[in-house]
């Protein structure tokens, strides 16, 4: 140790910058042996500061360019990274053509990255002198004389002024201001105060004359005090911390008697780390699995493929019981001491699947999720992290559940990972960088770690059904549901005729309003499926057809009702409906098309009786929301629920017996080449939540086009039939699984440059990929934000072709982004869209 003080060391750090590569660093000697890769450290970056530098690697080779500086501070005693991510980040960036920066500021929890606030004080040798000060300095000043430390922000929200780093810097040559820096770690843990006896009463003797004291003077104190030593077992071989407001719900303590105990010096105050985090313990009496001989088959199969480090897929019908499964398969890695990755597309679905998991493996299992706030996200990580919680007062989690973000979780020994409903598209992160799929990316860390990784679905995606049937994953099918159930009768319900018959009411036809009362008549429960929230789709007048629009962006705004505004649902721009056409001034402005809350507030009208809840983006915002509306129907509260796809998806419910899709006709209808397989995966999903226990379910669905072949295969359950018609076109048009795709999407607020730097790029491009290049052209939505939007897509071959567009590619957007004509062009890539 003492050699290693005068070697000269060097640290490769990362920063969250969109900038490729790794920043080096003189590691100051003080420091020498106290920094290891996966440490956050605080480093000096051109004129900025950046505290959330992760070291990649420490060596003793001085680069052999430009003077280094030196890391400023060390900000942990353990890595918050370990060497397993920093190689997930590293693949991540390199196939998603991002940087590892980018990455990094996906995956880190944002209370890992540290708050820095210059802070102004006074300078302490300054007289203040009012004639020698301008205004401005004259109100910071006064100010500081109030306040004391002042930020750069205070100052500018003072003084009026949006840049006032050249008012402080002539300031501090004046001599009137210091300016110093505060790092402040923004993760503070929870805490309690608990109470203890002090030094000197720690032994029964002392206590005792203590006690003979209090007797004779405070007999109340007393009864207080032994009430804490009976909690405590402060004398006993297993003594227990006692919080203060543990000891305050007992009726023999008093906030008074206790206080007077402390003041004595016979009792004391300390604070102690508690989790923010709930735990259920297991029940015994859950663990009792009854498998069907089916799952019994499944479970083979899957132990046989998943051996070493192999990929299945198990195609399982709704309500076979894959999730028993996947707990059989969780139970055995645990109890070899391994973690487990559960990953899941929605939040949603975590509500039920956290009960369930929680039931068999207690407060061995973590949830990670956006809806939990910062410090509550830290602490999982930290619980992931098995080394690191070997030093801690909880136990590691085992089995971490959560959507996408799940992934960047520190693992030390993931010994499976589980990818439910691979086939969502929710699994995919559309913006910002890194535009990953989970689904793709758990058989990447899969790899790294050394495990197996199980991929399970009802409808999967044609990609990796396409992988399975090839050979390339192990392919398992259940196709039996759990207790012999039968699978639901299916209804195609041709609405054109009903309205040329007049016999709908609204957007319900009647054979769906008769089931509906049917259900709800025998105290059955209803889910009603459509695909678009707000309350209409669009405001049209009847005398000229203008249709209110959004101001950023090219789209039509969706009435919401229940906050009676128009809101755009790409920009969050909102505005009041309005009592006129604003175009011809006409009072004829009538509504079109449907969401969710129409929906909602229409069947509240035809049954006044039952109770209607909804399910959307608009109802699930708050942290709780899906818990509770989930809650509240599986409870019976609700008796018909209404929602987006949110309710399509692996949710169990035991007495609903009615689905109705309302509208199938704007799924299948999409000009996308996935809306077939998708609209299939939607119906057949969502038709799967009813007649999950005691008998059949129906489903009906409402249509234009009741002879859509797509159709006859929801009604079928005919996924083979979807999937050899979409490997036939896909081949065709050289589309994914065959192909891969790129989409690379130029963004500008200048319509005609942004036309000429989309065709300059594309005759960049050209010459590489030739015939496998479509676009220039403008999306569906063409301006979002203002930015007016142009997409190229470029198909690529997999394996080393794939690699050589890839990088030819990213050589010829360095050239681009270098032409001064278009560095003003945003440029966004995006790998294996969806």
């Amino acid at each position: 140790m003492a050699e290693q003080e005068y070697i000269t060391l060097f640290a490769e750090v990362l920063l969250p910058l969109p900038v490729k590569g790794y920043f080096t660093y003189r590691v100051p000697q003080e420091l020498n042996g106290l920094v290891a890769p996966g440490m956050r450290v605080v480093v000096q970056f051109g004129q900025k500061k950046f505290y959330t530098a992760l070291i990649r690697r420490i060596h003793n080779q001085p680069p052999k360019t430009m003077s280094v500086k030196y890391l400023l501070a060390a900000i942990d005693p353990w890595p918050v990274v370990n060497e397993k991510q920093f190689a997930l980040w590293e693949w991540m960036a390199e196939y998603y053509l991002c940087t590892v920066g980018e990455v990094m500021n996906a995956a880190l929890p944002s209370a890992y990255k540290l708050a820095s606030e210059t802070r102004v004080v006074m300078d302490p040798e300054f007289v203040k002198d009012g004639d020698l000060l301008s205004d401005r300095e004259f109100m910071v000043v006064e100010a500081l004389e109030i306040q004391k430390i002042l930020t750069l922000t205070d100052i500018s929200r003072i003084v009026g002024m949006t840049k006032v780093i050249p008012l402080i810097k002539t300031m501090i040559e004046k001599g009137i201001v210091r300016v110093e820096e505060e790092i402040t770690e923004r993760y503070k843990p929870r805490t309690e105060t608990c109470i203890r006896l002090t030094e000197a009463y720690r032994s029964e003797a002392l206590l005792n004359a203590g006690m003979d004291r209090l007797n004779k003077r405070a007999y109340k104190q007393l009864q207080a005090l032994m009430a804490y030593i009976s909690m405590s077992r402060c004398f006993t071989d297993h003594p227990l911390e006692i919080s203060r407001p543990e000891l305050l719900k007992t009726p023999d303590i008093s906030a008074a008697q206790l206080d007077g105990l402390i003041k004595k010096g016979i009792l004391e105050t300390y604070s102690r780390n508690v989790s923010r985090l709930n735990h259920d313990e297991a029940s015994d009496s859950s663990r009792n699995i009854v498998f069907s001989d089916a799952q019994k088959q499944v479970l083979a199969e899957l132990k046989s493929l998943l051996k070493g480090t192999g990929i299945a897929l198990l195609k399982g019908v709704t309500s076979s019981g894959k999730t028993e499964v996947y707990i059989h398969l969780i139970e055995e890695v645990i109890g070899s001491g391994k973690q487990v990755l559960y990953l899941l597309p929605e939040i949603a679905l975590t509500t039920q699947i956290i009960r369930r998991l929680q039931k068999y493996f207690g407060n061995k299992v973590g949830v990670y999720h956006s809806k939990y706030n910062e410090f509550e996200r830290i602490e999982i990580w930290n619980k992931a992290n098995i080394p690191l919680s070997d030093n801690q007062q909880h136990q590691p989690y085992q089995v971490l559940l959560g959507a996408r973000s799940a992934l960047f979780l520190p693992y030390t020994d993931l010994g499976l990972v589980i990818v439910d409903e691979e086939h969502d598209s929710s699994y995919k992160q559309n913006d910002p960088a890194p535009r990953y799929n989970a689904r793709d990316a758990a058989t990447v860390l899969g790899h790294i770690h050394q495990c197996p990784v199980l991929m399970g679905s009802a409808t999967p995606s044609v990609e990796s059904f396409f992988n399975a049937v090839s050979g390339k994953y192990g392919l398992v099918n259940l196709n039996e549901r759990f207790g012999s159930l039968q699978m639901p009768e299916i209804r195609i319900v041709n609405i054109r005729e009903e309205a040329r018959m007049k016999r709908m009411k609204s957007h319900f036809s009647p054979q769906l309003l008769d089931a509906i009362k049917q259900a709800l008549s025998a105290g059955e429960q209803v889910i009603l499926f459509q695909n678009r929230r707000g309350f209409s789709l669009r405001l049209e007048c009847d005398t000229c057809h203008h249709i209110p629009e959004c101001i950023n962006c090219d789209v039509t705004l969706t009435y919401h009702k229940q906050v009676n505004v128009m809101k755009c649902h790409y920009c969050g721009y909102t505005t009041r409906v309005p009592d006129i056409c604003p175009e011809c001034h006409s009072p004829a402005v009538k509504m079109r098309g449907f969401g969710t809350e129409k929906v909602e507030e229409e069947l509240s009208i035809l049954f006044p009786d039952a109770v209607i809840g909804r399910m959307d983006l608009d109802t699930t915002r708050t942290k709780n929301a899906y818990q509770r509306i989930i809650g509240d129907f599986e409870s019976g509260k609700i008796d018909v629920l209404v929602g987006t796809q949110m309710v399509t998806k692996g949710l169990d419910f035991d007495n609903v017996s009615l689905v109705g899709v309302l509208y199938a006709d704007g799924m299948m209808s999409y000009p996308d080449f996935r809306a077939l397989e998708r609209s299939y995966q939607l119906m057949a999903q969502v038709s799967g939540r009813a007649g999950r226990r005691y008998k059949r379910g129906l489903v009906m669905i409402q249509t234009n086009n009741p002879k859509h072949p797509l159709l006859q295969w929801v009604v079928d359950d005919n996924y083979d039939a979807m999937f050899e018609q979409q490997l036939s076109d896909r081949y065709k048009y050289k589309y994914p699984p065959y192909y891969r795709l790129i989409e690379v999407s130029l963004r500008h607020r200048d319509y005609e440059l942004l036309n000429k730097a989309a065709s300059a790029l594309a005759g960049m491009l050209k010459p590489v990929f030739g015939g496998l290049m479509l676009g220039p052209e403008y999306p569906l939505v063409s301006r979002i934000r203002n930015l007016y939007i142009k997409n190229l897509m470029l198909k690529t071959g997999k394996g080393l072709q794939g690699k050589q567009h890839k990088a030819e590619l990213a050589r010829q957007l360095e050239i681009f982004k270098a032409l001064p004509d278009y560095k003003s062009v945003r440029i966004i890539i995006d790998v294996d869209p969806v």
